[in-house]
């Protein structure tokens, strides 16, 4: 090797030395930033009352920053819709499959696509419902190849009732719920659908809140609404059955609609009703269970696969969703089934795998923000200057509670994060004001 000149040699001393004095700083500070999440993390005592898990990543150079019990599984609850969301993102269009239907001289045969937006009360806008009224044809419903039960496996049996696990179905309507929906001047709440009104008792708040707020069987329901409560909250899931989905549509189609059985769809089409974007919106933000289970219905739609989510689910992670040396155990679209398993590491994946198709910006808004919208709005406020600074998706069941998602640190990086709490004794409050202060560490040191 040719020696450098003597002129030289200072400059080339200089660049080495700088170097090793850069990569040693960055060392430095890279281990001052795990001392602190260490501290906050495994030298919190309410974080070592219970199973705690954490992964921090760095996207742009694919780097695991701090990693703890990342490669142990835990209960993801409503984590589980980034699985959801990437197997839609893969397997749908841009555009939700809103009805299979087929045209046979004067006659429009159709069926249920999974698609939950039909009638939806969140959805002003419903071209399938426009398709079907305006249509000279006349109607003919095919009961559809729905290859599944109404709850899925390891749903809680007594949540029945609530506004967050409504059955699923291949033709939802109305959202499978009544809304006792409050009018202001009138200071009182109306049943909708109307259909319902018979049958659906209105009592005041009471402090015994009396149960059953629907017969199990039945749809006869007994409901105390409070305008305290969000909107979509005042609401009870309906026992569905193809005999009311037909009632429910000559309800509101004011027409007759056929009952159709055995008939064959071979060359048959899709209409389509809505972005798709627009329900991933839902499904993340407000973490909407319905949306979340009838997205793989769609996905079956749109693949020709049956109506299971079974099927879906192995497809997706045979095909699309690969995540190794630990695959998810899912068993749901929602979260609900205490049957599923993750780990941080896995959710990171997961958050990778969605990158590949979506922008992180286009992530960022389609997530819950944190102090503006969806299950984030009153969490990780950002302080007063500051603009918003996580971007998540929340996981919550009795006992669980679980973040994964985007931080946009204050130097403006974006860094991928799962943070996952199981088994505390307590409600999640506290585990979500300590999350609190583990996040903002990170925002103004990262």
């Amino acid at each position: 090797m040719q020696a450098l000149p003597m002129k030289l040699k200072p400059v080339f001393l200089f660049l080495i030395g700088s170097s090793i004095l850069f990569s040693s700083c960055a060392t430095l500070k890279g281990k001052y930033r795990r001392d602190l999440l260490n501290k906050s993390l495994v030298g919190s005592p309410l974080f070592n009352s219970h199973f705690t898990g954490f992964a921090l990543y760095d996207p742009e150079d694919s780097t695991y920053l701090y990693k703890l019990n990342d490669d142990k599984y835990f209960t993801p609850a409503s984590n589980t819709k980034l699985l959801t969301f990437y197997a839609g993102l893969t397997m749908m269009r841009d555009s939700i499959p809103g009805l299979r239907y087929k045209i046979i001289n004067d006659s429009l045969f159709f069926t249920g696509t999974g698609d939950p937006t039909f009638l939806h009360p969140d959805f002003e806008q419903q071209p399938i419902l426009e398709m079907l009224q305006d249509t000279s044809y006349s109607l003919h419903y095919v009961k559809p190849d729905f290859n599944d039960d109404q709850f899925a496996p390891g749903w809680s049996w007594e949540d029945y009732e609530y506004y967050f696990q409504p059955e699923r179905s291949a033709f939802p309507i109305y959202g499978n719920t009544i809304r006792y929906a409050y009018d202001s001047i009138k200071d009182s709440f109306a049943v909708e659908p109307k259909f319902f009104s018979a049958f659906a008792e209105t009592r005041t708040i009471d402090s015994e809140k009396k149960s059953p707020y629907r017969l199990k069987n039945t749809n006869i329901f007994s409901f105390a609404p409070d305008t305290a409560r969000s909107n979509y909250k005042n609401s009870v899931p309906f026992k569905t059955s193809d005999e009311l989905t037909i009632a429910l549509l000559e309800d509101t189609l004011k027409r007759k609609v056929n009952w159709a059985k055995g008939f064959n769809f071979n060359s048959s089409q899709l209409a389509y009703s809505r972005p798709s974007a627009q329900l991933f919106a839902l499904m993340l933000k407000r973490s909407d269970n319905l949306a979340a289970e009838h997205i793989l219905y769609l996905c079956a739609s749109e693949m020709n696969l049956p109506l299971n989510a079974e099927a879906v689910i192995r497809y997706a992670q045979e095909h699309n969703l690969k995540i190794y040396p630990n695959p998810p155990v899912w068993k749901d679209g929602s979260g609900l089934s205490r049957y599923n398993l993750m780990t941080p590491r896995g959710m990171i994946e997961v958050l990778n795998h969605i990158s590949t198709k979506v922008s992180i910006n286009e992530m960022k808004q389609l997530l819950s923000i944190g102090g503006v919208d969806g299950t984030l709005k009153d969490w990780y406020k950002p302080r007063e200057g500051e603009s918003p600074y996580v971007f998540a998706k929340t996981g919550t069941l009795s006992n669980n509670h679980n973040l994964t998602g985007i931080i946009q640190t204050q130097s403006g990086k974006h860094l991928f994060f799962s943070f996952m709490n199981n088994n505390y004794p307590t409600g999640s409050r506290p585990v979500k004001l300590e999350m609190e202060k583990v996040m903002r560490l990170i925002y103004e040191r990262y």
